[in-house]
């Protein structure tokens, strides 16, 4: 079936011929747990749609710094995902939830990314208070610490 590979170390979006499934994907993107990298990229939950699988694992059980990432959306407010490292996988999914052909075109997609390389530094943890429905509850806000690495300036250690 026809999936898009997004590889942000090259820095290349390409047309893939995918098997579908589980052990496909881990595979394809080099990972031992895979989640949705982003809102639906095309189409809705009754008629199909595309869908980003990024790699779930650890920080820590990754690849050494520094790491290359990409980001859907990065001028939208808000951007339809977050940064994201290591490679993406584009699949369709059809409207009884298997995996089908991609709908996006490459050409759309590549429009839609936007590659940074950053450096992996941790997580900021900050509480909070929020309300759900009629009551207040504590919250925990997590954010990445993870900078954008330009090449020019020497890291910080």
């Amino acid at each position: 079936m026809r999936a898009i590979l997004i590889d942000p170390e090259k820095r290349t979006i390409s047309e893939i011929d995918f098997g579908g499934g589980l052990d496909n994907t881990l595979a394809v993107i080099g990972c031992h747990r895979f989640a949705a990298g982003s809102r639906p990229l095309t189409g809705s939950l009754l008629e199909g749609f595309d869908t980003l699988r990024v790699s779930d694992d650890y920080f820590e059980d990754r690849d050494p710094d520094p790491r290359y990432w990409f980001q859907v959306d990065a001028n939208r407010d808000p951007p339809s995902s977050h940064p994201l490292a290591g490679r993406g996988l584009v699949v369709g999914i059809d409207e009884r939830g298997e995996d089908c052909d991609a709908r996006i075109s490459v050409a759309e997609l590549t429009s839609r990314i936007t590659f940074t390389q950053r450096k992996f530094r941790g997580f900021e943890v900050s509480p909070g208070r929020g309300q759900i429905g009629d009551h207040l509850v504590e919250l925990m806000k997590v954010d990445l610490k993870a900078p954008i690495i330009d090449g020019t300036e020497e890291e910080e250690k």
